[in-house]
């Protein structure tokens, strides 16, 4: 249990909560990395700990979060030097982050990646945005076995696509121990993410596809063909993508952008006249362009990527920001800007960690308001965490939140917007009660029995 700390009439009351709420939640408008090492190891093809690290999008620490490496329970560790591993990706409603490794202790007896899946099982971790809990109950014995685990996305938490350097795009429900394999066109895939309903995929393997659509939909029996998207290269080296809607004279997706470990860097393409058509490409090889996650402010896209994530037992890496405000079809241009570096954004020590994987937690205003009554945190959804964001900015301003009562356009934020959030919360009543916080009012009237500037519920 941790303690919570409120604001009430110039007084700072400490409350207790539930650990799960407070020490969880990943805040909308962050950046989360897939980093690999603890910094007290050199990095080896052995295995390595696996972290989420939560950044600001100007590159403060917020928190890490650990994946288990020990014991019986399932564990999800990483190859310290394979680069195409860790590829992270975020649920469309915004609610989970996907993510894949290997169910082992560290060290592996051989490097781990050569091993089969029978032997080592590889994992596939679904984390809540919510409250960072961590779901490690998909084990699997024939997912790209003999090779990397690379991608995993989800639409709903139990729906898992994933994929890896043999065996193709795979199905299965969280929990499973064996899955479907959907598809022959390619086999060895890096990334997976969903846009507009559809399954995409990445790929750096053969002369068919690049970047491509894996069926129709969401498929989740085998037979799909993978279709490079029309007018996309057959070349390359591509890993992250991004795909947006930006002009609505042109139906669905308009907007792409790829990271690439090569000479194409970050490149934009936009839908013309039914081809993908290049815009311009910022980077070269040497970067190594990997992770890319993206938010969208009317025809304004914020990238965000990880480059240079060495290969190296000493690691690397770095996170950064790029704005393009060209539009549809408009000329790509710019310097990104370093905002955290694998080396130098840890707590000491700082060698043996190295970047891969990035998402953006959606919300934090950058897209406008939700729409959704008592979405404090903006992500489309009411949920726990939105608590956490009303007593976190307690006494402030009210602007300080999104989506409140309509009658609420000023004064501080108050137990009426509890009140609000707790009646439009789905299961009402069962998860305030679990929040283990009593309303501010109920504080203020316990004032008078503690004698006391600070009071703690054991």
């Amino acid at each position: 249990m941790r303690s919570l700390a409120i604001l009430l009439g110039g007084l700072w009351i400490s409350t207790v909560t539930s650990s799960s709420l407070l020490a969880a939640g990943f805040t909308p408008g962050n950046l989360v990395v897939y980093r690999v090492g603890d910094g007290s190891l050199a990095l080896a093809n052995t295995g390595a700990k696996v972290f989420l690290d939560e950044f600001t999008t100007t590159g403060t620490l917020v928190q890490s979060l650990e994946l288990n490496s020990t014991g019986a329970e399932n564990k999800l560790i990483a190859s310290g030097l394979s680069t195409s591993e860790g590829m992270l990706a975020i649920s469309p409603n915004g609610q989970f982050i996907t993510l894949t490794g290997y169910n082992s202790t560290i060290p592996a007896a051989a490097s781990i990646s050569t091993t089969t899946g029978a032997t080592v099982n590889r994992t596939v971790g679904v984390v809540s945005v919510a409250t960072g809990a961590v779901d490690l109950s998909t084990s699997l014995t024939d997912f790209s076995s003999a090779n990397n685990p690379r991608s995993a996305v989800t639409d709903d938490g139990i729906n898992l696509w994933f994929a890896g350097g043999a065996g193709g795009v795979r199905y299965a429900t969280k929990g499973s121990t064996t899955s479907t394999q959907l598809s022959t066109t390619v086999t060895n895939i890096r990334g997976l993410n969903i846009f507009g309903g559809q399954l995409y995929t990445s790929t750096g393997s053969g002369t068919a596809v690049r970047v491509g659509a894996v069926g129709t939909g969401l498929p989740t029996s085998s037979g799909q063909t993978i279709t490079n998207l029309p007018g996309f290269v057959t070349t390359g080296s591509p890993y992250g993508f991004f795909l947006a809607d930006l002009d609505a004279g042109v139906a669905g997706v308009d907007t792409l952008y790829v990271a690439s470990d090569d000479a194409a860097g970050l490149t934009k393409y936009s839908l013309v006249g039914g081809s993908w058509t290049s815009n311009g490409v910022i980077g070269v090889a040497a970067d190594a362009y990997r992770g890319l996650t993206a938010s969208v402010n009317g025809s304004t896209v914020n990238l965000f990527a990880t480059r240079k994530g060495g290969s190296a037992t000493g690691g690397g890496g770095e996170l950064v920001s790029l704005t393009d405000s060209s539009g549809y079809n408009g000329a790509f241009a710019g310097t990104p800007t370093v905002v955290a570096s694998a080396l130098t954004g840890q707590t000491a020590p700082n060698a043996n960690t190295s970047f891969r994987g990035v998402v953006l937690i959606p919300g934090g205003g950058g897209g406008g308001p939700s729409g959704v009554a008592g979405d404090y945190d903006n992500n489309g959804v009411v949920g726990a965490n939105d608590y956490t964001v009303w007593s976190n900015n307690f006494g402030g301003a009210i602007t300080t939140l999104q989506n409140v009562n309509p009658t609420r356009e000023a004064g501080p934020v108050d137990a009426s917007d509890y009140t609000f959030w707790r009646d439009r919360v789905p299961g009402g009543g069962a998860v305030a009660a679990a929040a283990a916080v009593p309303e501010p009012a109920t504080l203020l009237l316990a004032l008078p029995l503690c004698g006391l500037a600070f009071c703690r519920r054991k």
